[in-house]
């Protein structure tokens, strides 16, 4: 993807849980979204999320390459958000995406 779309393309991986019709599915578990994400991010994407995991890690937005949160988020929600004009408000640093 990286390659191919660019590395600010943003991706999501999203853990699976059964509702409505699939109650008889089996719930996955979030390693799996751990592991796509970190392996996105080792491959160059900058911006790898992870879904339906209430308080992972993964579910922010980061300053790519270093552990500063531009983007926190709870659930569907911005708790906090650290982008000016499309750069990071403590470092300056352009954040792809339309702010």
């Amino acid at each position: 993807m990286a390659g191919e779309a660019g590395p600010d393309v943003p991706v999501h991986f999203t853990r699976f849980h059964p509702d409505y019709q699939l109650l008889n599915l089996a719930r996955r578990l979030s390693p799996r979204s751990s592991r796509a994400r970190a392996l996105a991010l080792e491959a160059g994407l900058r911006y790898a999320y992870v879904g339906n995991v209430p308080g992972h890690p993964g579910n922010h937005t980061y300053l790519p390459g270093l552990p500063r949160i531009v983007v926190e988020r709870s659930g569907f929600f911005v708790s906090a958000m650290h982008v000016r004009d499309g750069r990071c408000e403590f470092c300056r640093e352009p954040i792809a995406g339309v702010w």
